[in-house]
């Protein structure tokens, strides 16, 4: 196996607005990489980004292409520039590395994979949630059967980032994000129901315009019915409260036949018992800061040093991508979606 102290992967960022720059600050804290070079279209984001964090910078996509010391390419692109970055990164021999949401369509998603598969090169998808040490605790909460047997599942993740996007960010359009808070931010919850209860099988949604100015909705409330029988709902909304905040809504609350759980990215995870009168407490550790993206990096890494599948993969990233697409249809025809509808299409 690759020895990753002595032979890191040697990776380029590209696109180096607000999230780049916070991935290129987490690479440069993590093991296993270093950092070559970078490259945005605007050449004063390029000049700002190299000199911060002392790594080249690429006149072109095709120029950082072409560097045969670049193995990996990190993509921060808005969405819909996802699979043209991603396909070509494949056909140049590299790795990919996407920020979530895969794509913003099935096609693109599956020419990503499709791509990669043919050129040998691993495609992991940025869906940083649920590395989280709270998530991973519902993780084994489930599998180890403390809840017993899981009928129901609510979520939510909301803040107000919708209103503050003005038209010269990419988010404001519905060609760059879809869905709105659903494809930007609770994208991640789907990404944690997947992880911790398997694929959807249909979901009904509807989708409102309340306060923003922007050609997206700004709030989603779904219904979700999952392969396993758990029924699910999760709300998003780009208007409540915490975009500069670390106290935005962000929860998952989980009901099974043996026990509860309830957790809060900020405030921690609680166990309810049958047969004890009090919620209990389980002590932990969270990461602070965006430290926690270091643990998808290392994934990444590895699985390039292993030849092994990444954790967050293609296919999940389909998965989680269809169900986005699954309720924006369920609004758009006013009846439920099966998943099948829109993986199949």
């Amino acid at each position: 196996m690759r020895d990753l102290g002595r032979n890191p992967v040697r990776v380029a960022v590209v696109g180096l607005g607000r999230w780049g720059n916070t991935i290129a600050g987490v690479i440069e804290r993590t093991p296993g990489f270093a950092l070559a070079t970078c490259y945005t279209r605007d050449p004063e984001k390029r000049d700002a980004f190299a000199a911060r964090f002392k790594c080249g910078k690429e006149s072109s996509y095709e120029a950082l292409l072409a560097r045969q010391d670049v193995e990996a390419v990190i993509i921060t692109a808005p969405n819909n520039r996802h699979a043209d970055l991603a396909v070509a990164a494949a056909a140049s021999g590299k790795h990919a590395f996407v920020d979530k949401p895969i794509a913003t369509t099935i096609p693109d998603a599956r020419a990503m994979i499709a791509a990669c598969r043919e050129a040998n090169v691993k495609l992991a998808i940025g869906a940083s949630s649920r590395f989280l040490r709270g998530h991973r605790l519902c993780k084994k909460l489930v599998d180890d059967g403390t809840l017993g047997t899981v009928a129901m599942v609510e979520c939510n993740y909301s803040n107000d980032r919708g209103l503050h996007y003005t038209p010269e960010n990419w988010q404001w359009y519905k060609e760059g994000s879809p869905g709105g808070p659903l494809m930007q931010v609770a994208v991640h919850q789907l990404d944690n129901l997947y992880y911790l209860f398997g694929p959807v099988k249909r979901v009904s949604a509807e989708f409102r315009k309340i306060l923003t100015r922007s050609e997206i909705p700004d709030v989603c409330v779904m219904w979700l019915e999952f392969d396993s029988g758990v029924l699910g709902t999760l709300g998003t909304s780009f208007v409540s409260p915490g975009s500069g905040s670390k106290h935005h809504a962000f929860f998952m609350n989980a009901y099974g036949d043996a026990a509860n759980f309830y957790h809060d990215r900020w405030t921690g995870t609680q166990i309810f018992r049958r047969g004890v009168e009090v919620r209990e407490r389980i002590a932990y550790e969270e990461f602070s800061g965006f430290d926690y993206l270091g643990e998808e990096l290392k994934d990444f890494s590895d699985a390039i040093a292993r030849d092994r599948r990444p954790e967050v993969d293609g296919e999940a990233g389909i998965q989680v991508l269809g169900v986005v697409l699954a309720a924006m249809r369920s609004s758009e025809l006013g009846r439920p979606v099966a998943l099948e509808e829109i993986l199949n299409a």
